[in-house]
This record gives C-alpha cells, sequence and structure tokens, in this order.
C-alpha cells in the first residue's frame, strides 16, 4: 500500500512533469500540430462566433490544447503515476514480448496490480464514456478467453480513474458477460469486475479509502509547486493566441487585416498549398528537474511478476 506521504510527493512531481509538457506546447509552433478543418470551422462559425481570426484562433486554442490535456493526463495516469506511485506492473512493450503477456487476450490488460491479497489484471479507462459497443465485446471476448486459459490470475478489474459507478454507460456491464437483452449470447463472467473513481483508487491503493483524497493533494500540491518555478506561465498563455494568429496566417496565407475568407482557407488548406503546409508532429520529451527528484520519496520498480 502507498502511504499518504508517498502518494501525495509522487502525484505532486507527476503533476510538476505533466504541466511542465502541457506549458512546453505553448513555447513551440502550436499552428504545427494544429489543423484546420474548413468544414466544421465554417458550419459552427456562428455557433462559436467565430468571426475573425482573433476569435478562430481562440477557439481552436481550447479545443487542440483541451483534448491534448486529457490525453496527456491519462498518459501520465498510466504510464507514470500508477506504476510509479502505486507500484503496478505496466504492461509496456518489453512485457508483451514475454510470456503469458504476449498472447493476444492480453491486448487489453493495461497493468498488474499487485494488492496484498494477490494480483490482478487491470484494464484501464478514463470516464463513464469510454468504451462503446464493439469495444465492450472486444474487451469480453478476450477478458473470456484469459478466464478458458486460467489466466485471470486474482481477478480482472476495469478501472475507471473518475466518475461513479452508477452512472457509467451499460457497456461496462457487457464487458462482465452482462447484457439484459441478449443474455444468451454471453457467459458472466464473475473473475470480472468494474472499479469507478473513488472505488477504483481505493481498490487501487488496498482498500485505503482518503486514497483519492491523498491524490488530489498531490496535484494541488503540484500545481502550486510547478506556478510558483514558472512565473512566466501567465504571460505565456495569455499571449498564446496572438501567437497562433500570426502562426496561422503564415502557415494558410490569411490576410494580415484579421479577417476570414472561409473560401480560399478550404482552397489554401484542401489544394496544392495543403503538400506545402504539411508539417511533422513535435514530439514531447519529458524533462524531469533533479531538484524535484530530490524532494520525494524514491520510488522502488517492482519486477515483473511470474504468471503463477
Amino acid at each position: 500500500m502507498a502511504t499518504q506521504k508517498e502518494v501525495i510527493d509522487g502525484a505532486s512531481l507527476e503533476t510538476q512533469l505533466f504541466l511542465g509538457r502541457r506549458l512546453r506546447k505553448l513555447r513551440t509552433e502550436i499552428s504545427g500540430v494544429l489543423n484546420i478543418n474548413p468544414f466544421l470551422m465554417c458550419a459552427i462559425k456562428d455557433f462559436h462566433q467565430i468571426k475573425d481570426q482573433e476569435s478562430l484562433a481562440q477557439f481552436m486554442l481550447i479545443w487542440h490544447l483541451g483534448g491534448g490535456h486529457a490525453t496527456s493526463l491519462g498518459k501520465m495516469i498510466d504510464e507514470r503515476l500508477l506504476p510509479n506511485v502505486f507500484g503496478t506492473t505496466r504492461l509496456d512493450t518489453t512485457c508483451r514480448h514475454q510470456e503469458p503477456y504476449n498472447q493476444p487476450p492480453f491486448d487489453d490488460i493495461d497493468h498488474v496490480a499487485h494488492r496484498q491479497n494477490g494480483d490482478y489484471l487491470l484494464s484501464l479507462k478514463a470516464s463513464a464514456w469510454t468504451i462503446q459497443y464493439g469495444q465492450a465485446m472486444g474487451l469480453y471476448r478476450n477478458f473470456k478467453e484469459l478466464g478458458d486459459l486460467g489466466l485471470q490470475r486474482k481477478g480482472i478489474v476495469v478501472g475507471v480513474f473518475y466518475g461513479h459507478k452508477g452512472l457509467l454507460t451499460d457497456k461496462y456491464r457487457i464487458v462482465k458477460g452482462e447484457n439484459v437483452r441478449r443474455q444468451d449470447t454471453l457467459s458472466i463472467l464473475p473473475y470480472v469486475e468494474v472499479k469507478a473513481g473513488a472505488m477504483f483508487w481505493s481498490w487501487l491503493n488496498d482498500d485505503q479509502i482518503e486514497t483519492q483524497e491523498w491524490l488530489l493533494e498531490g496535484i494541488l500540491k503540484g500545481v502550486e509547486q510547478f506556478s510558483s518555478h514558472n512565473e512566466d506561465m501567465a504571460a505565456i498563455v495569455g499571449g498564446a493566441a496572438s501567437q497562433l494568429i500570426k502562426e496561422l496566417q503564415v502557415k494558410y496565407d490569411l490576410p494580415s487585416d484579421g479577417s476570414i475568407n472561409w473560401s480560399l482557407l478550404l482552397h489554401t488548406i484542401n489544394d496544392d498549398k495543403g503538400e506545402e503546409i504539411g508539417a511533422e508532429a513535435i514530439d514531447a520529451v519529458d524533462i524531469v528537474d533533479e531538484e524535484l527528484h530530490s524532494s520525494i520519496c524514491q520510488l522502488t520498480t517492482i519486477p515483473l511478476p511470474s504468471p503463477d
């Protein structure tokens, strides 16, 4: 079980690194990884009061960054927080080349969670609406095969890291083999559980009910520390829209008066000019501040569990 201090300090560190990655995006050329959908923007221009380049840039910035924030936070929880703070074994590329994790039914398993009563397979999801019917059926088939092969360990948990179990879409019942309309096509999988929100974080930390509160405290601590070490953040965020306007003017040959000609924008994006515009995505690189590492507890690496 991770202690209160380990959760708070670990979450603080990972939050600071997460915010650093997000801020670096604003320090780079934003337009290089941002493309305008001319059909969509034209369709919703009145809905969101997109009247000129400034309002377009403001909308695109919020939209682009918002999706990126959610994706980046999910990666942070999956790739760093769970293994570094809660001691799970993440089934990364190296693990998936080893037995038994190289077998297809493990494709939907993200971690092995090491609880005091044994090891569990964990499939991590973000929210109540993360999976659709086809994905739910795929999870069910893989979970069933793991059970048929006797590889389910103490059980399989589908963990939803925010939200309440009572508000989950019914697709989360399908992953357990429950389908009230077509039960004859599925078999109940008694070793599969779905845990969401507070229940998930408590379960992950050997039923310590305060875990999500510790996690939030660590995130807030990380936000405060990051802000105090990045005094230029407000200026960078505040000037991002103006910088994006300049980049879009260059990228899409937009007029310098700030107006938008939707027809010209369409041709600039979709015709031959598009081949000249193409930009390679900017790879995010994790930069770890050594001073931050020295301020938190040393986190141990959990060895790859045996299949027995």
